[in-house]
């Protein structure tokens, strides 16, 4: 008796030590970490096959439109020469075979940060140039831009009626929220294109905020604006209604919610579904990074259970409200594969999110190994996002994938790379 009590106590006092639970605690963590990281730079390399080799992919798949599997594409030998200066910079950094006065100045880089009244004040100066270089946009007719708003004028001609011989105007009805504000532009302002617009701007102003609140500096908050002003990506569609960014504003503003009032992240995340069904696929990465926040246990429980809740939500109001989606499912394996390409072709002009994407993504598990959970949760929307388009691709062959696609993306790289300028504390 007395033996087996002695062993008791041994065990009750392991799982009492912090000293004994930290540790533990920090293998989970570690084990996490190199996980999620092994399959974020699975997704990233596989999807830059193709700017190096366009055809390679394609060739090994299915036939080959480009020519030889090996031809190297345009960005090919820059996306080398990059990726290796940059690698070879952190390998030396890490074996400390850096020159000091290189090292300072990363140093005070990454210590520098701004007042956050400061901050907002240089905030507002670029927004204020921003709106003040593209607001002449909205004056053009978006039927001379894109065929494509023939099929939104259509539906606005017959929402909120449900049915429509053309199924790409039916799909369009479906969209009830993204229909909605569309219906108060023309209404309130006479022009289709100002909401979605000023989705735009607020998309800017919800990624300086939650690259506040993921760096915990405020100086990354203005790096990620200029990034995101930078790409051509979201140039060419900030005032486009037919591929506006309704559902990236929503499912962003979602993500940030999770982080700040928990309890109000799941109305943003079933807005922006209603805003472009396929949200529905993000709801894995929204579910891991809520696992991986900082928020109370049961806060998380709450956010997951919601999110939960509103996919079911939503699968039974299209299920009743005969909606299309349920007819455009087509699974293919081979074109989950064929997906990967599609980064590198929509992407091409997005120079700096090409180059550096793998760079970032590697900079990112280094500070998720020295504990930043932040850190993670961004590799985890980065390859989520990325991922999202083969899943797409495999299971219909409905939608095409075009670069507004990738919005989402370059709002979370522009974020990745932001808190790559503020230490790991």
């Amino acid at each position: 008796m007395g033996k087996h009590s002695k062993s008791k106590s041994k065990k009750d006092d392991e799982n009492h030590d912090p000293e004994f639970r930290n540790d533990f605690e920090k293998k989970i963590n570690h084990s996490i970490v190199w996980l999620i990281f092994s399959l974020g730079i699975f997704v990233v390399l596989f999807s830059l096959i193709s700017v190096v080799f366009p055809g390679l992919i394609i060739s090994v798949v299915d036939v080959n439109p480009f020519g030889e599997s090996f031809e190297i594409g345009a960005m090919g030998i820059p996306l080398l020469i990059v990726n290796v200066v940059v690698f070879s910079l952190i390998v030396l950094g890490l074996k400390h075979r850096l020159p000091n006065a290189f090292t300072n100045i990363i140093q005070k880089i990454q210590s520098f940060d701004l007042s956050r009244k400061n901050s907002f004040m240089f905030f507002l100066i670029i927004l204020a140039i921003y709106i003040a270089t593209s607001a002449n946009e909205l004056s053009t007719y978006e039927l001379s831009q894109y065929g494509d708003f023939m099929v939104v004028e259509s539906a606005l001609e017959i929402w909120p009626e449900q049915e429509s011989e053309n199924k790409y105007v039916a799909e369009q009805l479906d969209r009830h929220v993204r229909m909605v504000l569309f219906v108060i532009s023309e209404e309130v302002f006479h022009n289709v294109k100002i909401i979605p617009y000023l989705a735009s701007i607020f998309l800017l102003i919800t990624a300086y905020f939650l690259t506040i609140k993921l760096s915990e500096k405020n100086f990354p908050g203005l790096i990620a604006v200029v990034l995101i002003l930078q790409s051509s990506t979201f140039y060419l569609y900030d005032t486009i209604a037919v591929y506006e960014n309704f559902w990236v504003l929503f499912y962003i503003f979602s993500i940030y919610l999770i982080f700040k009032k928990p309890k109000f992240s799941s109305i943003f995340f079933i807005l922006a579904i209603f805003s472009k069904a396929i949200i529905v696929l993000w709801l894995p990465i929204s579910i891991l990074v809520t696992l991986l926040s900082d928020i109370p246990k049961k806060k998380k429980i709450f956010v997951i259970s919601t999110h939960v809740i509103v996919i079911i939500v939503s699968l039974i109001i299209f299920q009743y409200s005969d909606a299309i989606y349920g007819n455009v499912v087509d699974i293919e394996l081979s074109e989950f594969w064929i997906g990967f390409t599609t980064l590198a072709f929509n992407l091409r002009f997005d120079v700096v999110l090409l180059l550096f994407l793998l760079p970032v993504s590697a900079g990112l598990f280094l500070k998720a190994r020295k504990g930043d959970k932040n850190s993670i949760s961004i590799i985890i929307l980065i390859c989520g996002t990325i991922l999202v388009t083969p899943v797409l691709e495999m299971i219909t062959d409905f939608y095409f994938v075009y670069p507004y696609r990738y919005v989402p993306l370059v709002v979370f790289f522009a974020i990745g790379l932001s808190t790559l300028f503020s230490r790991t504390k």
